[in-house]
């Protein structure tokens, strides 16, 4: 059975196309939660991952009736619980992937394309892991790249984030400070920025300051100065009008004795979302926001919004957008989109106010969000629009004195607003897409189409047109140093990396094979001249021996001949006197030579020489 789905509310531009949004109704995760999207820039694949512990990429495209669509491409499986983010690196050469394990598992394509790699499913798969990140002591919730892809920066439910030096597959720093879970994060185009977002309602904002700010980024000097520059939390509470004597409230307030009093921007760990997901724009001229939350003043209700903060200027927030529910992610497209001209602003069509009205009480809309999302109508056509009301012509000026627009989505648990840079109003808006809460979104790198994937198990595509969004910009009009952050070029820059490192790699190889070979030489070289030179010490030796006997053999001087002693023999009568005058004999003996010190060769030791008869 085909699943069913809650009717839509959509408001988008007047053009002569349509804004197409449809829930794809497939197995995106075994109909589990998917927790995560996001879009491979180099070739446009979709990669989602939920609570069925895989990473599952897409191809998205449009089926025959022109409505959007989807093709499984591949499973990468490695994670053993639950996947709760994942992002391609800026040059869609990695993938990076975090999960309740509390590990980061850093894929990629491997280079040698002859080899064969299966999933656990035995499903062929053009990605690797290589490596795994650990560090963390509890569920990875949201990660981010450094520009460039050299390094990584996640936030962990042990209230902590870690940033990891990618290249060398280790942690390089911890970014310590919250009260609660980190359940977002976002890293600065240009490096300069680490934001992380929490439960305990701040917004931290980390950068590597003094000598450290000269030095490369992940180097050890670099990570030595990092530390936590602005703690966002609060702002200055604004009184009630309706007080009995403001006056003295104002007095009271800003008594030099007692502070005025402090009123929180986000919301607390209440919140029913496990992601609170913060967004860079593409040039790194602000930062987006969620989960904020307002009061006109003391005694007026909580509503729901999304700050954006100018950059370097973290004091206060630049823009407040108001939202009907609670924001639990922004996302920027990564397009640059050329500026309107006056009257350029699209609007929706709408045959009253009355039918703009039963679209909102379609959405469940209470009547207090209707005084906040409000519906203006000219003779025409109506708009559905934020609560700051203001003239045609403040309308037409932009925000953001920027030479060129940027597009951004804010999703709130049940609703997406699509703003542009020139203007606080949405140019599209859809509620109630999903039975369940939204947890996030991706645009395609040509910056069409918004995937928003949600906890009831689907996501939904919503396609616009340039009537809608815009023409992108030519990327020969923009300022030189924003050229390199088109997701183009960010992808033409990591294939020229890979291209550069693989022929260094080969150059090293090769160089290691020659200092093999060359080591190898010597090596055989010295000892053939050892063995030549072992030889030729033997003979010498044996000529010296040789010598050395033939020398002591002449020098020697011959030895003493034994003289036979002459017996005494007597016979008869003459034996008693021959052993009497034998008895009484002189023994001769030779005496011993004496050994001088000087001479080369000693004596030898004399020998016997036996007595001559008497």
């Amino acid at each position: 059975a085909r699943a069913r789905f809650p009717s839509a509310v959509v408001a988008s531009s007047e053009s002569g196309d349509v804004m197409k949004v449809k829930t794809l109704q497939v197995l995106w995760h075994e109909k589990k939660p998917v927790l995560s999207v996001d879009f491979d820039p180099a070739t446009g694949l979709l990669a989602s991952c939920g609570t069925d512990k895989e990473i599952k990429l897409w191809r998205v495209g449009e089926d025959a009736e022109g409505n959007p669509d989807v093709t499984h491409e591949e499973t990468l499986t490695a994670h053993t619980k639950t996947v709760n983010c994942v992002r391609f690196s800026p040059g869609g050469d990695a993938l990076a992937s975090g999960g309740d394990a509390g590990e980061v598992i850093v894929w990629r394509r491997p280079g040698d394309k002859t080899k064969s790699h299966v999933n656990q499913h035995g499903d062929p798969t053009s990605w690797k892991t290589s490596a795994v990140l650990r560090g963390h002591s509890d569920d990875v919730q949201d990660l981010a790249w450094a520009p460039g892809g050299i390094g990584v920066v996640t936030g962990s439910v042990d209230n902590e984030c870690i940033v990891w030096d990618v290249l060398k597959a280790k942690g390089a720093l911890r970014l310590q400070g919250h009260a609660h879970y980190v359940q977002g994060v976002a890293w600065d185009p240009f490096g300069e920025y680490v934001v992380s977002q929490s439960g305990d309602r701040t917004v931290r904002v980390f950068a590597s300051r003094g000598m450290g700010a000269t030095h490369a980024m992940l180097s050890a000097r670099w990570c030595k100065h990092v530390s936590c520059q602005k703690v966002l939390k609060s702002t200055e509470e604004i009184l009630d009008p309706k007080a009995a004597d403001p006056n003295a409230a104002h007095e009271k307030a800003t008594d030099e004795t007692q502070k005025p009093q402090r009123a929180p921007l986000f919301h607390d760990d209440t919140l029913q979302s496990f992601f609170r997901r913060p967004n860079w724009s593409p040039c790194g001229s602000f930062l987006a926001v969620p989960a904020g939350v307002f009061k006109e003043h003391a005694g007026a209700e909580t509503q729901h919004a999304t700050y954006l903060y100018a950059r370097d200027k973290f004091h206060r927030p630049a823009l407040r957008l108001p939202g009907i529910a609670p924001a639990v992610c922004v996302k920027f497209s990564p397009v640059f989109y050329d500026l309107r001209g006056p009257g350029g602003r699209p609007t929706t069509p709408q045959k009253d106010k009355e039918t703009a009205l039963t679209a909102l009480a379609a959405a469940n809309v209470t009547a207090t969000d209707t005084e906040t999302v409000a519906v203006e109508t000219t003779a025409d056509a109506g708009v559905l629009v934020g609560d700051l009301k203001k003239s045609d012509t403040e309308k037409n000026q932009p925000l953001f004195d920027l030479p060129f627009r940027v597009l951004f989505a804010v999703c709130t648990v049940d609703t997406v607003a699509v703003y542009d840079s020139s203007s606080d109003q949405p140019i599209a808006f859809v509620g109630g897409l999903h039975y369940a809460a939204i947890t996030d979104a991706a645009w395609s790198p040509c910056g069409k189409t918004l995937v928003i994937s949600s906890s009831d198990g689907y996501c939904s595509v919503m396609q616009f047109t340039e009537g809608e969004i815009g023409v992108a910009m030519d990327p020969a009009k923009l300022p030189a140093h924003l050229r390199k952050l088109t997701p183009a070029a960010r992808a033409l820059a990591a294939k020229e990396a890979a291209v550069a490192a693989e022929v260094k790699a080969k150059a090293a190889a090769e160089e290691a094979v020659a200092k093999a070979k060359a080591k190898a030489e010597v090596k055989s070289a010295e000892a053939e001249a050892n063995k030549t030179g072992a030889e030729a010490a033997a003979a010498t030796e044996t000529d010296a021996e040789a010598t050395r006997i033939g020398a002591a053999t002449e020098a020697e001087p011959p030895a003493p001949k034994r003289v036979a002693p002459e017996p005494v023999v007597a016979v008869g009568e003459g034996a008693a006197s021959a052993m009497v005058s034998f008895e009484c004999r002189d023994q001769k003996r030779v005496a011993p030579t004496e050994v001088n010190e000087g001479e080369t060769h000693p004596a030898k030791v004399p020998k016997r020489v036996a007595p001559t008869a008497m």
